[in-house]
């Protein structure tokens, strides 16, 4: 790890520092407040904690890691902010989750990671960070988060055939479907009995002479797939450019239907490919892309019509920040209504506007169980949790304040 990203995560990840007979009373300070719930210092840093460890454990861009904990203090008030106006709102609207709904999620976590048995979900837990308790009352946040936006949000979408043809007809080329060609393939096998590259060359040559007599490639092979000489034939199915090793691509894309290329060398032997069909590049009708389409002007709506909620959420609510002075910035990486509407965006939203009622796996908090019924947070800056240990053992969480 480099100098500067070590220091930084070691400045983040440590708790803070104060005299013994401050320290409780400084844990217990109020940074935030909406409505009718607050949020502590010691919140904020558990929050801002557990997103460095997560942000430290994950496979990723390491210009990217960097930029995010060095957003991590924004991000988690920001985080922290916006979660507190949903859960406000859910109060107000006396929105309640049963405990069968918490067991009904729960199990559908154990079922998306194949947990089997009580002792594999505990040691999962353990590898996040938490309890069973904690996961039951995160989640319980979350259903009921969710159900704030399935009211408010999600009774908002409306796209029309009209507006999805208007897209159709502003992105045609976004809809392209590249040349394709249907192939099979044998392998005359390096170490399949025949021991020169002469040998092997004059079986493929033969080969593709027997088909070009009339045989398909299973029947011109039979013989030499039963000796071991030759693979079985494998459909490769349609394929695009790009698809395959470029020297087999180089061979399939200069063959016409039912002709069998010239062999090309690599991995296991001299490969010999088919071309069973062929497709020209072309644009699908808009009936052929209907229902992406809407799937696309679902999301791009629903993610305009988060970033306005929030915004109402804010006007209707009281609101008292003090966030410290690391955070103090948490405002600019809210966004703005008027900005919602890029494909990056989109990506960032929890979540899954194209299928409103479908569970999504975008934006899990920090430290949660990967899988857990995610909650609908408007925007993330942060990607999603992976269930793995850290690579280092992280500074500890702030003791929680006592009063």
């Amino acid at each position: 790890m480099r100098p500067r990203l070590h220091s930084l995560l070691l400045l983040l990840l440590a708790p803070l520092v104060l005299p013994a007979g401050v320290r409780a009373a400084t844990l217990n300070k109020v940074v935030l407040r909406v409505n009718d719930q607050i949020a502590t210092l010691y919140d904020y840093q558990r929050r801002r904690q557990e997103l460095v460890q997560d942000l430290t454990r994950r496979e990723m861009d390491e210009e990217e890691r960097r930029r995010l904990l060095a957003q991590a203090p924004e991000i988690a008030f920001k985080d922290m902010y916006q979660d507190l106006l949903l859960e406000s709102r859910a109060h107000q609207l006396a929105i309640e989750i049963t405990d069968s709904q918490v067991d009904a999620s729960v199990a559908g976590v154990r079922q998306n990671f194949g947990i089997k048995s009580d002792e594999e979900f505990q040691k999962a837990l353990a590898q996040s960070g938490m309890t069973e308790a904690q996961l039951r009352d995160q989640m319980r946040d979350q259903l009921r988060v969710r159900e704030v936006m399935d009211k408010e949000v999600r009774t908002r979408i409306k796209v029309d055939e009209e507006d999805q043809r208007r897209y159709y007809r502003k992105n045609l080329e976004q809809f392209r479907v590249p040349e394709q060609f249907h192939l099979r393939e044998v392998v005359i096998l390096e170490e399949g009995g025949l021991p020169t590259a002469a040998e092997r060359g004059a079986l493929a040559a033969e080969i593709r002479q027997t088909v070009a007599g009339g045989k398909t490639l299973a029947e011109a092979t039979a013989e030499h797939q039963q000796k071991g000489v030759t693979s079985s034939e494998v459909d490769l199915g349609w394929v695009a450019p790009g698809d395959l090793d470029k020297t087999l691509e180089a061979a399939a894309w200069k063959l016409k239907t039912g002709e069998v290329s010239e062999p090309v060398a690599g991995r296991g032997g001299l490969h010999l490919i088919q071309a069973v069909e062929h497709r020209e590049s072309r644009i699908p009708p808009f009936s052929e892309v209907s229902a992406v389409i809407q799937s696309r002007e679902q999301e791009r709506v629903y993610s305009q019509e988060v970033a306005k909620y929030m915004i109402e959420l804010e006007q209707k609510s009281l609101i008292v920040a003090d966030p410290p002075a690391e955070a103090a910035g948490f405002r600019r990486l809210i966004t703005k209504p008027e900005s919602a509407e890029g494909g990056e965006l989109r990506d960032l939203l929890t979540p899954a506007a194209a299928n409103p009622g479908a569970p999504s796996q975008a934006s899990s908090p920090a430290g949660a169980l990967p899988g857990t019924l995610p909650q609908p947070k408007p925007v993330t800056d942060t990607p999603p949790p992976v269930m793995a240990p850290p690579t280092a053992d992280p500074a500890p969480a702030p003791p929680p304040p006592t009063h």
